[in-house]
């Protein structure tokens, strides 16, 4: 059974939950602010609840076939587009996607795997504090400066571990293996890709001129998720060069060493070898 979130901006900014039974009743108020958060769902929960929002056309479509594809669709009446996030899997991260409408009274969003970055669930109390002011667009932009830090403390993470690395290289070469090296490599390209899906999808929602997408007080919110996804950006770039280096490194001393090895056996070839023709001499 789908996870259903159902939550409303008051008029102090609040975000008080709702009933699920609710929301359409609250959407069809033209002065409401819903966003209703749906997550592991069947294909039958999610056109249920497309029917019940009285979503059709090609908003209908996206949000059954492109939610495994990275886009921003700005359509007649709404904002819809797919991101890539990292989720938690145990003690992995994996890569999921959410798909994201806005209307002028609802922010609909869809996903497997737990969208919320950096504990939002215990930030709600304090929604007045990070809610730029009553509208879905302040509601996106929060949600992607969210998702944006998450990158960034990702980014951050991934500097550590190949520092680490770095300085058991400098103790004991040996202790390091090429593994490990293509394991960062490999988380790094993975945050690499939800970084490029993000960054896009923010940026078009900054010079969006939908009537219905009140965007000039989120603004400033939407202008400091581009910074972070930026920076993210940036330095994943640079760490990718350092992690080259690394491997280039590694790879370097492990020729040293088998050279080391094959002029040992060449020596020990050139002592044994007058031996040897004697020995085929004379028997």
């Amino acid at each position: 059974m789908a996870n259903v979130q159902c939550l409303q901006i008051d008029e102090t900014l609040h975000l008080t939950p709702i009933a699920a039974e609710s929301v359409v009743e609250a959407c069809s108020r033209p002065d409401a602010r819903v966003w209703l958060d749906l997550q592991d769902f069947t294909p039958s929960e999610l056109e249920g609840w497309l029917d019940r929002l009285d979503f059709t056309g090609l908003t209908r479509q996206l949000c059954l076939e492109a939610r495994g594809r990275p886009g921003y669709y700005p359509l007649k009446n709404e904002i819809f587009f797919v991101i890539s996030f990292l989720a938690a899997a145990g003690a992995q991260r994996e890569v999921e996607y959410v798909g994201i409408i806005c209307r002028e009274n609802l922010l609909f969003t869809l996903h497997n795997g737990p969208l919320e970055g950096r504990g939002r669930r215990d930030k709600m109390q304090y929604s007045e504090s990070w809610l730029a002011d009553r509208s879905i667009a302040a509601l996106v932009a929060a949600v992607m400066i969210d998702l944006s830090l998450t990158c960034l403390q990702h980014t951050a993470d991934l500097r550590s571990s190949a520092l680490s690395l770095y300085e058991r290289i400098d103790r004991d070469p040996d202790a390091v293996k090429v593994d490990e090296i293509v394991d960062i490599h490999s988380r790094l390209m993975t945050l690499g890709m939800v970084v490029s899906d993000q960054l896009p999808a923010v940026q078009a929602m900054s010079t969006t001129d939908k009537p219905f997408f009140q965007r000039k007080a989120a603004q400033e919110y939407m202008n400091c998720a581009m910074v972070n996804l930026g920076a993210a950006q940036g330095a994943l770039g640079r760490l990718d060069n350092k992690i080259s280096d690394l491997r280039a490194e590694l790879q370097m001393r492990a020729q040293e060493k088998t050279n080391h090895r094959l002029s040992v056996l060449t020596v020990f070839s050139a002592i044994f070898m007058p031996l040897t023709l004697m020995a085929g001499i004379w028997g």
